[in-house]
C-alpha cells in the first residue's frame, strides 16, 4: 500500500462524510472499523511520555490504514493530556490512583465561595498554564507525525459544566446551578474563554484546520465548516431546564466560531430534545452504546432530520446483529454511523462485508435532507 494509494482514498472517504453532512444521498451508511494495537505502555506511561503516547497512536493509525476498503474509517491520532486540562490551566492539580491504566482525577476543589471568588479568577494562558502547553506540544508532535495523512484531533476539554464541576465539585456546582446562577455563569464564560484560546492554538500547533478532525477529542474526522465540537457527560445527571441555560450557550459559542459540528455525551441522555433546539446546534451527536442504547427511541424523535449519531460498538454483542438492530430501529428518521473496535485477530473481513449489506440497506431506508 502506498502514500498515493492512501491520499487518493482519503479523498474518496471524505467526500463520503462532506455528503452525509450536507444531507445528500449516499449508497452506503459508512461503517467506521478501527483496529486496536494493545500498547506496552500502560496508560499512565503514554500520559507522561508523549513519545509513548505518538507510537501507541501511530501504530493503531497504520492498522486500520492496513484494512484497506475493509473500513470507511479516517484513520486519525488523539494527543490526549486528560479530561481535566482545562481546569489544570485554572491551578487544579492531577493526581494519580494505584491503577496505572486509569486516567488522573482532580485532587482538591479549588472553588470554595463562587461568589467571591468567580470575579477575580483571571482566565490561563493555553500555551503557559497547567498541563495545556504540553498539550499543544503534542499536537504538534503527532500533526508532523501524521504528515498531513492521518489528522489529530485537539485536546480534551470535558465541557464547561465538567471543569466547573473540577473545580468546585460536582455538589458545589449543582448548588450553584439552583442558588448562585449569576456568578456561575461568570466561571463558565471564562472557562468557555480559555477553551476558545486553546482550540486556536491546537490549530495553530496541527498547521491548520485541514489537519484536524474537530475542536475537541474526537477522532472522527469532521468537514469543513463543521469543525467545532464540545463535550457534555455531565449533562447525563440533570435535566434539559439546566442544559439549556448553563450548557447550550456556552456550546454556541462554539458553534458560532468553529462551525456546528458534534456534540458528545457518553449518556444516558435526558437532556436529548434540547441538543439540536438552538440557533447553534450540533449536526452531530457521539454517544456510547454502552450508556445511550436504551434513549435510541427518544434520539430517534428528537434528532430527526436535525443531526446523525455516531455510535460507539461496547463490543459485548455480535456486531452485525447489533448494527441491524440499529437500523431496524432509527431508519428511516435518524442515521447511525457505527464505530468498532476490532482486533487484529477478529474476523473483520467477515464483519466488513456483512456490515457493509446492514449499511446499504439502511442508506436505502433513509428519509434523506436535514430540516435545521
Amino acid at each position: 500500500m502506498t502514500k498515493s494509494w492512501i491520499k487518493d482514498e482519503l479523498l474518496r472517504r471524505k467526500e463520503i462524510y462532506r455528503e452525509l453532512w450536507r444531507g445528500n444521498a449516499i449508497e452506503k451508511i459508512p461503517v467506521d472499523i478501527r483496529i486496536s494495537i494493545p500498547s506496552e505502555y500502560s496508560v499512565r506511561e503514554q500520559f507522561v511520555d508523549g513519545d509513548k503516547q505518538l507510537e501507541t497512536a501511530l501504530s493503531c493509525a497504520d492498522a486500520t490504514w492496513d484494512l484497506k476498503d475493509l473500513s470507511d474509517a479516517i484513520p486519525a491520532m488523539r494527543p490526549d493530556v486528560g479530561c481535566s486540562c482545562l481546569a489544570s490551566a485554572f491551578g487544579a492539580e492531577y493526581y494519580w490512583g494505584d491503577d496505572h491504566e486509569q486516567t488522573p482525577g482532580i485532587k482538591d476543589t479549588m472553588i470554595t465561595d463562587l461568589e467571591e471568588q468567580a470575579p477575580s479568577i483571571h482566565i490561563p494562558d493555553p500555551y503557559k498554564d497547567g498541563w495545556l502547553p504540553e498539550g499543544i506540544r503534542r499536537i504538534e508532535m503527532f500533526s508532523q507525525a501524521g504528515e498531513g495523512i492521518i489528522p489529530v484531533s485537539l485536546l480534551d476539554a470535558a465541557g464547561g459544566v465538567n471543569v466547573a464541576a473540577d473545580l468546585m465539585g460536582m455538589t458545589g456546582l449543582l448548588m450553584a446551578m439552583k442558588l448562585e446562577p449569576e456568578p456561575l455563569h461568570i466561571l463558565l464564560g471564562k472557562i468557555q474563554e480559555l477553551f476558545i484560546s486553546t482550540i486556536r492554538a491546537g490549530v495553530k500547533a496541527a498547521g491548520g484546520m485541514e489537519n484536524i478532525t474537530t475542536t475537541d477529542f474526537l477522532d472522527a474526522w469532521f468537514p469543513e465548516g463543521y469543525k467545532g465540537h464540545v463535550s457534555d457527560d455531565i449533562s447525563a445527571s440533570f435535566g434539559p431546564e439546566t442544559y439549556r441555560e448553563f450548557s447550550a450557550p456556552y456550546h454556541a459559542l462554539i458553534f458560532r466560531e468553529f462551525g456546528c459540528g458534534g456534540l458528545h455525551n457518553c449518556g444516558p441522555n435526558p437532556c436529548h430534545a434540547e441538543y439540536t433546539a438552538h440557533e447553534y446546534s450540533p449536526g452531530a451527536i457521539d454517544l456510547s452504546d454502552t450508556y445511550s442504547h436504551d434513549d435510541l427511541p427518544k434520539l430517534r424523535d428528537s434528532l430527526r432530520k436535525k443531526a446523525f449519531i455516531y455510535l460507539t460498538w461496547d463490543g459485548s454483542t455480535d456486531p452485525v446483529a447489533w448494527y441491524n438492530d440499529i437500523m431496524e430501529t432509527m431508519a428511516p428518521y435518524v442515521i447511525v454511523v457505527p464505530i468498532f473496535y476490532f482486533k487484529k485477530t477478529d474476523p473483520v473481513e467477515e464483519y466488513s462485508r456483512k456490515l457493509g449489506r446492514v449499511a446499504k440497506e439502511y442508506a436505502k431506508r433513509m428519509d434523506w435532507g436535514w430540516n435545521r
